[in-house]
């Protein structure tokens, strides 16, 4: 027997006990056949409820969908979190980088990281050339021969026929030991030599190399008043305004030493009070 039917079989078990017992104690103080009616229709009823439970749990079903669930459109991404993920225009040639990096660890070697960079920036080069004014051929010989640059590292980073200048053991054994890191210096010195021809090459935008002057305001006449010396000044510091009111200092001693003394000025300028005439000799006042 499954474990719904025991179920089933013990709550009707508890039903018909607890029908006898209504009957039992109801039967002499009032009429059986209302109290049977009564049982039955509560067994009816207590029947019907369960059938109506068990018909509406469909297990089967799926939960409905909440706003604040992974995927729901409607909080994807939720508002109230930034974005960890900006689009940034150097994402591109980062994970070129990137892959050229684990290209030359995996393969050993430094070739086969640079050959990954080397598409991107040949591209970036070209393009600026050709924009600056000078043919598409003419850049190819020039990225062919080198004379765009006068770094030869960088040369050869573009033009695989371009041999690099001889290193020294040193410098042999880091490329054999860590070729990675050789790749990302070398792809970064390109960057840079490449940024640089580039902006030599195209025409200079106007206003970009302007001063940027910051606007200053001449004070109104309001703010001004006349010095010691005759020449204009501001009334108020704007400095001092921008620091605010400066806090109260703090007085030596407490406010009732500070009372007595009053009192006690006070009383001696009274008693001794003297009338001094012209001719320098204080004289008395009789009370």
């Amino acid at each position: 027997m499954s474990r719904r039917r025991q179920r089933l079989v013990s709550l009707c078990g508890v039903a018909l006990v607890a029908i006898g017992t209504i009957v039992g104690v109801g039967t002499p103080n009032g009429s059986g056949d209302a109290v049977g009616l009564v049982a039955l229709l509560t067994l009816v009823a207590l029947g019907l409820g369960l059938w109506t439970v068990r018909g509406s749990l469909d297990t089967t079903a799926d939960a409905p969908a909440v706003p604040w669930a992974a995927d729901e459109p409607f909080a994807n991404p939720a508002p109230e979190r930034t974005d960890r993920d900006p689009a940034l225009s150097s994402d591109a040639f980062a994970g070129v980088i990137e892959t050229a990096c684990e290209t030359a660890r995996d393969s050993g070697t430094v070739d086969d990281g640079i050959e990954v960079v080397r598409s991107p920036l040949r591209t970036a080069l070209l393009d600026a050339l050709e924009q600056g004014g000078r043919p598409r051929s003419a850049a190819e010989e020039a990225l062919a021969d080198g004379n765009w640059t006068g770094d030869r590292v960088v040369a050869s980073v573009l033009a695989p026929e371009i041999e690099p200048p001889p290193r020294p053991l040193r410098e042999r054994v880091r490329a054999w030991l860590y070729p990675e890191r050789v790749v990302r210096r070398r792809a970064r010195r390109a960057t840079n030599a490449v940024a640089e021809a580039a902006d030599d090459a195209l025409p200079t935008v106007p206003g970009q190399t302007a001063p940027r002057a910051v606007p200053m305001l001449e004070p109104s006449l309001e703010d001004l008043q006349r010095g010691a010396d005759g020449r204009l000044q501001r009334a108020v510091e704007p400095r001092a305004t921008a620091r605010g009111p400066q806090p109260v200092r703090p007085r030596v001693g407490n406010d009732r030493d500070r009372v007595a003394g009053e009192r006690a000025d006070g009383d001696g300028t009274d008693a001794d009070r003297t009338d001094e005439p012209r001719d320098g000799n204080p004289e008395v006042t009789d009370a």
